[in-house]
């Protein structure tokens, strides 16, 4: 398979390292903030999905491969997980049938046809190989996986049986023939890998969840209906108890008994890694092992993880579906399919590193000595040691280091505050007062000790700006606001992306608007006097210009009446 079983959406990982926290084996690799599965070191548990808060984590989906073999006129035959009656709810599997046929489905079986034999094939081969003990069960692909992947010198341990579904793979094909298209629906994601394993390829075409198959009938309007009648079936009672705890015990026909010491029932990675450790030191004296990495079995398994009532309310329906329905002889030995199956070494090799290079990245993180070591593990590592080999491997990255980063955020912090000559205020959505620098303190007068948690208004009367940039988030930028009667600011208002804060910049001008106030009353009072001097100025050359006017005209009339005499005496 190509494509990966767990896909990341890069656009809701928020870079909080919550599933690589969870990760039993480490599969997550977090670059540039994104964490990404890698596929060779994945052992397809489920659990990043799970714990994933932003839902960023998915399956890939097989519905649509399904639908276009139903489309194509193929015989589609469903191999339905016994757990699914509680996921579904429903009373006799002649109601899962119905729906699945409404789908396109040609047929549907229980897989715990497959699971009845798979339990009695265990008995059969811890009893002919007393040698090995003890045998570890083979039917959970999760716990597979770990031991091909991280334990593999436990592999001989391993039953070399076929998973239920595989097994009920095999006796639908010979059923219906080889060119049938068998699906497997079911709790597990890691059935999605299961049937590309090398050794059990081709057996099942496809894999979906009950989840993905819950999607498909809601999307198609189809929903059980009551069965009138219960019919008959071809399966032993404890089959149908598969999925639970000694599910696989009590269908071999051993003893549940979780006190007897030859027989030992585990449920959950770790508790499964616990007993895996032990075996390896020879301190396990039991014949069978059962484990399953879902706490509780199958009923808890990643596509159950929306099923309201959690674990001991599925085990109740699985043990009333079971206690409900009538039991008939098992298939026939003559008619089982092969069951047989191989393991490989998958293990990938941890390349090594020098104490000195393990220091370089300790120091990268101001962490010089021991002591300075946390081991918090909020980087999703059990130890800062642990973390710096995943940085070096390409796995983790510095930045992951959250008191580190912290310390780092806030002397930073302390730069911008302290050396600011700014004034820097710091208020909530609800304009609480949560931070204020040095210079603010001096503006106001006010340290922060008596403000801090109050509301702006006690140190800004007008605060509509505030109330602006928090319900558009159009910030404010370079506005001149007067304060109060002595104070005059130039402040810019921001809201901080992604937390309910904002951030107030204020440059104390008040200085320089009184200087600007004394000018422009200067300016004034000029203006005025030289109003005063002008209107003289045009009196006096008014008055100036009448008695110019006056002379000129005297000074006229002399001349002429002296020109007229003069004209006068020279005709005579």
């Amino acid at each position: 398979m190509n494509d990966p079983i767990i896909i990341t959406n890069p656009a809701r990982c928020r870079d909080c390292y919550r599933c690589v926290r969870h990760c039993d084996v480490k599969a997550i690799r977090v670059h540039d903030g994104q964490a990404q599965v890698v596929p060779e070191l994945c052992i397809v548990c489920g659990t990043c999905i799970r714990s994933c808060p932003q839902k960023a984590k998915d399956v890939h989906s097989a519905t649509q491969d399904v639908k276009k073999a139903i489309s194509e006129g193929r015989k589609v035959i469903a191999s339905v997980a016994p757990s699914a009656p509680a996921y579904f709810g429903f009373d006799h599997f002649s109601e899962m049938e119905a729906a699945l046929r409404q789908l396109g489905f040609f047929a549907a079986e229980e897989t715990a046809i497959g699971a009845e034999i798979v339990g009695l094939a265990h008995r059969d081969y811890m009893e002919q190989r007393p040698d090995l003990r003890p045998v570890i069960t083979s039917s959970c692909p999760v716990i597979v996986n770990l031991i091909e992947k991280y334990h593999p010198d436990l592999i001989p341990h391993l039953a070399p049986i076929v998973s239920p579904m595989i097994a009920h793979g095999r006796l639908l094909a010979a059923k219906y023939g080889p060119d049938a298209y068998i699906v497997f629906i079911g709790p597990c994601i890691a059935k999605k890998l299961e049937i590309f394993d090398a050794s059990e390829a081709g057996e099942v075409s496809a894999a979906i969840t009950f989840h993905g198959l819950s999607n498909w009938l809601l999307e198609a309007g189809i929903v059980f209906e009551k069965a009138e009648s219960r019919g008959e079936s071809s399966l032993t009672v404890d089959a149908r108890l598969f999925p639970i705890e000694g599910g696989l015990l009590g269908t071999a026909g051993l003893s549940t008994d979780m006190l007897a010491s030859s027989l030992v029932v585990a449920s959950s990675l770790e508790a499964c890694r616990n007993i895996l450790c032990d075996i390896r030191a020879g301190q396990l004296n039991a014949s069978l092992v059962e484990l399953m990495a879902c706490p509780g079995g199958c009923i808890n398994g990643p596509a159950m993880a929306d099923l309201p009532g959690g674990i001991y309310s599925a085990r109740k329906k699985i043990l009333e579906y079971q206690r409900n329905r009538p039991a008939y002889a098992p298939v026939a030995r003559a008619d089982w399919p092969d069951l047989m199956r191989s393991y490989q070494d998958k293990k990938e090799p941890i390349p090594e590193f020098s104490e000195e290079q393990i220091k370089e990245v300790l120091q990268r993180v101001n962490k010089y000595t021991p002591d300075d070591e946390l081991n918090c593990g909020a980087c999703g590592y059990s130890s800062c040691r642990e973390k710096a080999v995943a940085t070096l491997r390409g796995m983790a990255e510095v930045t992951m280091c959250i008191p580190y980063m912290r310390r780092r955020s806030e002397s930073l912090r302390q730069v911008v505050m302290d050396v600011s000559p700014n004034s820097i205020v710091i208020v909530d959505d609800h304009l609480a007062i949560q931070d204020l620098s040095p210079t603010a303190e001096q503006l106001f007068n006010c340290p922060l000790a008596d403000v801090k948690g109050k509301h702006i208004s006690r140190l800004i009367p007008l605060y509509d700006d505030f109330i602006t940039v928090r319900d558009t988030g159009i910030p404010v930028i370079g506005k001149i606001r007067r304060l109060n009667d002595n104070l005059v600011t130039e402040q810019s208002i921001v809201r901080v992306e992604g937390q309910s804060l904002l951030v107030a910049i204020m440059h104390d001008i008040t200085e320089n608007e009184t200087e600007k106030q004394k000018f422009l009353e200067l300016r004034a009072k000029t203006l005025e006097q030289t109003r005063e001097v002008v209107k003289k100025q045009m009196r006096v050359a008014h008055e100036i210009a009448h008695l110019l006017g006056e002379t000129t005209a005297e000074t006229k009339m002399i001349l002429s009446h002296l020109a007229k005499l003069l004209e006068e005496e020279q005709a005579k």
